[in-house]
């Protein structure tokens, strides 16, 4: 299947046919920051389907930080709505929606070995020893960490730190993990290595993953749908579909792979002169 641009008809017609169901709704999401004269972010709409894969791209300063932020609370809007139907999920009202997130540095306590960066989530909430030792060790091998467990951050390379970041966020069973520019401090091979543990542990878990990122080829590669966003103020400029193509190894080089870049990065060059 092809890329091609989602229009309302298009969504209306997958959500009609039950193709896709509606995680979350972001309405007319506006944000002003205190001292500032404009609108960073204006008018935003986006949808996030269940066990989706939805990347966000775009020029730095054009918000897109600040909207996964707003997904999960972090920052309010300043207008608009951010609603996440509780009906799916058996969690609490701190966190109906069942939410972790991933920040674009590791963020490792250093005097914890992995083991205990991993637990702190679980630490926080007072979950009892032995639940807690499942699934961190199921973490662990997942995300390929069995034999580092007694490592301290000053010991991790980059991309280990970042797969300990990935596994904290993972230990609490989320439904819904949000992505800000993980791999951006990774070298090419090591960014192409966490997005296939990406795309397997979303199949593994039934994620649904919200992405945020400036590589026009990593998004290509790794999502369902890709928001293309404008700058000054943020809006969104253009919305594309993948799914229905399947995400492997020869994808990645397949001429149809790189056509589908050239046509986000035309769309991104287009929203910055909007």
């Amino acid at each position: 299947m092809s890329l091609r641009v989602l229009t309302d008809t298009d969504r209306q017609s997958k959500l009609e046919k039950g193709q896709s169901r509606i995680l979350a709704q972001l309405d007319g999401i506006c944000k002003k920051f205190a001292g500032a004269q404009h609108n960073a972010l204006e008018d935003i709409k986006i949808e996030v389907f269940q066990k989706d894969f939805l990347s966000i791209v775009g020029p730095s300063g054009c918000g897109k930080t600040s909207l996964l932020k707003m997904m999960c609370g972090l920052i309010k809007p300043t207008a608009g709505t951010i609603s996440w139907p509780t009906s799916n999920f058996q969690n609490s009202p701190e966190n109906p929606a069942n939410l972790s997130y991933v920040f674009q540095e590791p963020n490792l306590l250093p005097w914890m070995n992995v083991y205990e960066n991993i637990k702190l989530p679980l630490k926080i909430v007072k979950e009892d020893t032995y639940s807690a030792d499942e699934k961190i060790y199921e973490i662990i091998h997942l995300v390929g960490l069995q034999g580092f467990e007694g490592y301290y951050p000053r010991q991790l390379s980059g991309g280990m730190s970042m797969r300990v970041s990935i596994a904290r966020a993972l230990v609490t069973q989320p439904k819904v993990l949000l992505m800000d520019e993980p791999f951006s401090a990774l070298d090419e091979t090591r960014r192409f290595e966490l997005s296939q543990e990406i795309l397997k542990i979303k199949k593994e878990k039934n994620l649904t993953v919200v992405y945020v990122t400036h590589s026009i080829y990593e998004s290509v590669y790794l999502s369902d749908r890709i928001y293309v966003m404008q700058p000054n103020p943020g809006k969104v400029f253009e919305e594309f579909d993948f799914s229905g193509i399947e995400k492997n190894e020869d994808y990645r080089f397949a001429p149809e792979f790189f056509e589908q870049a050239k046509i986000v990065s035309d769309s991104l060059q287009r929203a910055q002169h909007a």
